[in-house]
């Protein structure tokens, strides 16, 4: 197979016959990744190789690409797509998505704007989102890479709606009163990035502790609002989780939402993964309740809907705030009719990027191929197997929970007379151990002064076998560490 000068193949039935086979490849290898190793780590002569490989003069044949691609990089997937993957809340990918990856990289689509069939395939998605998650169809929203990216658009919606539109000439040097934003101790480091990158400074970022649930503790973050007030500080937003990151636990909406209205703070929902729960059975869709009264959510496609990455989303309640927030036409870009440079709103006017690939396509194929009630069924399964993974540890010698799952995480420590030191460094080895043998990947997070392991069932491939291996492995590996 060869391309010609102008970067084309010389025969494109020949060329689309290779990628076919390429494809068909590609899935069959997936298939077999499902039963091997979870992860194995690059061979340090492969990292050194990559690393002092000279930028490509000439171009080299497809066929010998495609077998460095197979030996170099294929090999070392990160693991997710693996049912025994319980790292991080990482999605598993999906095949639907994945057809649909294949269209968008066809298509070829710039989704900032102007008239076209992808641009109205991601205002039906995001319909679709709003009647799913109970906001108003009036609400604004766009395809985001993920909820880092929506928390941080969010932030600059909030600091606008609490100092007004003249700040976007002015700038927020005159500004006296220091901003304040308030985040349960479970909130998310991205909270913590968008703070410091949108220029209020991670000082302003007030840290809320958490109940026994590990919910934001409300009687704290009213009295910190009022405190912050009393010292001419301006809160002006609270960030909620629908599911934290490290206990996947759900903050109570309606009472934050009470808050906001009376110290008029903008109410952002971070709900990467746990926003999902809204289309799982009871009694995690009950975990949701109030969500929907949040002024902006953000939430990924990539995690619990199992979308190939990068797929996330941000509701606006304020569709028309959003956009005086975002929009700047220059001549180049003005309105033109029905032309090609019509279609408006654009979704330029409603985020940073002019320049946004179809990530919509992955959502509609999902959600159009399976429907909401399978993928429903999938997530409510993930939730079932977390609590079957809490289960199993709670029966062992070897280990004890720290929390009851409340969706789909998972978090327990050695059950040790150890000093904590000790403990922590055997939980690392325990994980490490796991990991580097390819049967199962769990991450840690602390807690408590403890470093206790983590898992996080977030795979559509995951089966209660899975989590019964694992659970085994753990053991056995405890008690050898142990004696």
């Amino acid at each position: 197979m060869h391309f010609s000068d102008n970067l084309d193949p010389d025969d494109w039935h020949e060329f689309s016959r290779y990628i076919s086979e390429f494809t068909a490849q590609e899935i069959e290898e997936l298939a077999r990744s499902i039963d091997a190793e979870v992860w194995q780590p690059l061979p340090e002569s492969l990292k050194q190789s990559l690393k002092q490989e000279k930028p490509p003069q000439r171009g080299t044949e497809p066929e010998q690409v495609v077998e460095a691609y197979r030996e170099q990089i294929r090999p070392y997937r990160a693991g997710n797509t693996h049912p025994r993957f319980f790292g991080w809340v990482q999605g598993s990918g999906n095949m639907a998505a994945m057809m649909a990856e294949i269209a968008i990289s066809t298509m070829n689509s710039n989704c900032g704007g102007r008239d076209h069939g992808a641009v109205y395939i991601e205002r039906q998605v995001m319909d679709w989102c709003k009647q799913i998650l109970d906001f108003p169809l009036s609400s604004g929203g766009l395809m985001t890479s993920g909820t880092s990216a929506s928390t941080q658009y969010a932030l600059q919606i909030a600091m606008f709606k609490k100092l007004g539109l003249e700040h976007k000439k002015k700038g927020f040097f005159g500004v006296s009163s220091p901003l304040r934003c308030y985040a349960s101790i479970e909130g998310h480091s991205s909270i913590i990035k968008a703070i410091q990158t949108c220029g209020i400074g991670s000082d302003n970022l007030v840290v809320i502790a958490t109940d026994a649930d590990n919910r934001i503790n409300l009687q704290e973050l009213e009295q910190q609002i009022n405190k912050d007030r009393e010292l001419g500080y301006r809160p002006f937003m609270v960030i909620a989780n629908a599911g934290t990151v490290n206990t996947g636990a759900f903050d109570d909406f309606t009472s934050v939402r009470k808050l906001c209205d009376q110290y008029q703070c903008w109410m952002h929902v971070d709900g990467a993964f746990g926003a999902w729960m809204k289309i799982a059975g009871q009694p995690y869709r009950s975990l949701t309740e109030g969500m929907e009264l949040a002024d902006s959510l953000a939430f990924d496609f990539h995690k619990l809907m199992y979308v190939q990455y990068d797929s996330g989303a941000l509701l606006v309640r304020d569709e028309k705030f959003q956009r005086q927030v975002f929009s700047i036409r220059p001549n180049y870009l003005a309105k033109h009719g029905k032309a090609l440079a019509g279609g408006e709103p654009w979704y330029c006017d409603y985020g940073l990027e002019l320049s946004r690939s179809f990530r919509a396509l992955k959502v509609w194929f999902t959600l159009k191929i399976y429907g909401i009630k399978k993928l429903g069924q999938a997530v409510g399964f993930n939730c079932h197997l977390a609590k079957l993974l809490a289960q199993h540890i709670e029966k062992s010698s070897e280990f004890e929970l720290v929390n009851q799952p409340v969706s789909t995480i998972v978090t327990f420590k050695l059950h040790s007379d150890a000093d904590i030191e000790t403990q922590n460094r055997q939980c690392e080895e325990i994980v490490t151990q796991l990991q580097l043998s390819g049967e199962a990947v769990l991450s840690l997070t602390r807690q408590g002064g403890y470093r206790i392991i983590r898992a996080a069932i977030t795979n559509h491939r995951t089966q209660e076998g899975d989590i019964i291996t694992v659970v085994d492995r753990l053991c056995a590996v405890a008690r050898y560490i142990l004696n």
